[in-house]
């Protein structure tokens, strides 16, 4: 039997380009939650001689994530496993965000970790987990509370999402919060998983990237986004996944345990900068947050000079 990688999340986007990068002689396992849509795939890459297989997860599941695990672990040795399902904020509720995004990286370390001896676990975050201002992040007593009591820590994570009367916006909160969890969680993973059982553990965290699921999306919001990215466009899958692929590579072996932000400068380049501009309480930045991601080009650079 040779090397194993799996992709979660491996339909579309960045899965299916991770995939599509991986080498031909190795066995590539994607996963998701539709079968056709994941077998379309597998046979789109095999076309040029590589090694496909599909296969569903849930990653909000346990068992699921465990069966997954199993699975690869007997077609060979699990070499690499990147990360990448998860919902947006639109997509869900505040605690199934939680649950996808959140305790699907726990779960998908920690049953990747009983499988594999060396390799590598890279999961996706995302620049949403640094646009929340600090103070208004759960503590990291709430995230701890996804290894010691999952349920109480699905619980905490949504209430304190539910900053305003707006619930698509407390919702987008959840969304921010879940993805600095999973980029915290992969920064904990790292000395347990590298003394004990040779795995480099990273993460990476995008910017909006043109995948189907964030066409659906794309308004004004967004377009105020990309205005803050140096190239005032987002990103393609296959750049995140070269990148992804290459901290994956054997030769970066000493790259574990930090998050890589890949988002155009868009995080560096304004949300940084407007929110250190000006001092706020937590009172005025529950109420002041949503006006300022929608500020205006030309205020936008008047602020900046």
């Amino acid at each position: 039997m040779g090397n194993v990688h799996v992709v979660t999340g491996g339909g579309s986007g960045i899965g299916k380009a991770i995939a599509t990068m991986l080498p031909k002689e190795d066995t590539v396992i994607i996963t998701g939650r539709t079968l056709a849509k994941l077998e379309k795939t597998a046979a789109s890459i095999n076309e040029s001689g590589a090694h496909v297989v599909a296969t569903t997860c849930d990653v909000s599941k346990r068992s699921d994530v465990k069966k997954l695990a199993e699975y690869a672990a007997s077609l060979g040795e699990v070499k690499k496993v990147f990360h990448c399902a998860g919902v947006s904020g639109t997509m869900a509720d505040r605690e199934t965000i939680m649950r996808i995004n959140a305790l699907g990286t726990v779960y998908v370390n920690q049953e990747f970790y009983k499988v594999m001896n060396g390799g590598v676990i890279c999961d996706t975050a995302s620049n949403s987990g640094y646009i929340l201002p600090k103070i208004m992040m759960p503590s990291k007593k709430i995230f701890s509370l996804a290894i010691s009591d999952e349920e109480q820590f699905v619980k905490k994570m949504a209430k304190k999402a539910k900053l305003l009367k707006d619930e698509s916006a407390n919702v987008q909160f959840a969304y921010m919060m879940s993805k600095n969890f999973a980029r915290w969680y992969s920064a904990n993973c790292t000395f347990k998983y590298m003394v004990t059982k040779g795995i480099r553990v990273f993460s990476v965290s995008p910017g909006y990237v043109k995948t189907p699921m964030t066409e659906k999306e794309e308004g004004e919001g967004t377009e105020n986004l990309l205005s803050y990215t140096g190239l005032f466009r987002g990103a393609e899958p296959e750049e995140i996944a070269f990148l992804m692929t290459s901290l994956a590579d054997e030769r970066c072996g000493y790259f574990m345990g930090a998050d890589v932000l890949v988002d155009g400068g868009c995080v560096n380049n304004s949300y940084s900068i407007l929110t250190a501009a000006k001092k706020y309480d937590k009172k005025s930045l529950k109420e002041n947050w949503l006006s300022l991601i929608h500020i205006s080009e030309p205020t936008r650079h008047a602020q900046i000079s």
